[in-house]
């Protein structure tokens, strides 16, 4: 059937009766729509990203679940550091200062330790804030003698005090350096330990609640060549023997 125009403006009833069930279609249509998007949608709107926050960003705020973080703290006494220059070397064997090279492997451990996420005070041999200085541990690194010991000189020694207030601690950190060191450097360990050692100055200055050792790295005379050379490896048997400790890392029998 052809639909006639109407010049007064009136349509057909068949047509209106379409477009009206054509309205009601749309509606039906665009509220279906609305609602299966915005159910989907999260709470926050369509595609939103906040800049200022990201899944897993630390806001500062406490929500019970998060784990506190934990920081740790090591202290590295260069021996003799601005106290004296320690032992030195004749000119025919390079006139190596031990301070140099006590400083040298110490910031180098300092920044291998800063790269695990640890905070590091270098400190000075008779620094003030020894008194009383609190950490996790604290390592006191210097070098033996440059004195030419026949077959005896080489090797690497580690003691802790006499009166220690925290024995297991400190042998666990003993222990741990005296593995990793000696694994990585390849120095025997030297077992003649001195008084000296044992009841190095600061031991008694610190925190009694902070472990701390003293390290003899090497001998300047026939050891130089690793200590002088190569501190970076020195520096690394250091590190890692201080990551055993703190992390709680298994130490081999050996």
């Amino acid at each position: 059937m052809k639909i006639q125009y109407d010049p007064n403006g009136k349509q057909p009833q068949s047509r209106l009766l379409a477009k009206t069930l054509k309205g009601i279609l749309n509606v039906s249509l665009v509220a279906v729509i609305s609602a299966t998007l915005f159910t989907a949608l999260p709470a926050t709107g369509i595609g939103f990203k906040s800049p200022l926050f990201q899944p897993g960003q630390n806001t500062g705020e406490s929500f019970g679940s998060e784990t506190p973080v934990v920081t740790l703290r090591v202290g590295l006494v260069v021996g003799h550091w601005g106290h004296d220059v320690g032992a030195i070397c004749p000119e025919s064997l390079g006139g190596f200062r031990e301070v140099d090279i006590n400083y040298t492997i110490a910031d180098l451990t300092r920044q291998y330790l800063q790269s695990e996420g640890v905070n590091v005070d270098l400190l000075k041999e008779f620094d003030e804030q020894l008194t009383g200085y609190k950490g996790d541990a604290l390592i006191s690194i210097h070098a033996d003698t440059c004195e030419y010991i026949p077959e005896l000189g080489t090797g690497y020694k580690i003691a802790e005090a006499v009166d220690n207030k925290r024995p297991e601690q400190a042998a666990r950190l003993m222990a741990c350096l005296n593995n990793r060191y000696g694994s990585i450097t390849g120095l025997r360990y030297d077992h003649r330990i001195t008084p000296d050692m044992t009841s190095y100055h600061a031991f008694s200055e610190v925190d009694p609640n902070t472990p701390a050792v003293i390290i003899e790295t090497g001998y300047m005379n026939q050891d130089r060549e690793l200590l002088t050379k190569n501190p970076s490896l020195v520096a690394r048997g250091i590190t890692a023997g201080i990551m055993c400790y703190l992390n709680r890392e298994e130490i081999s029998p050996e």
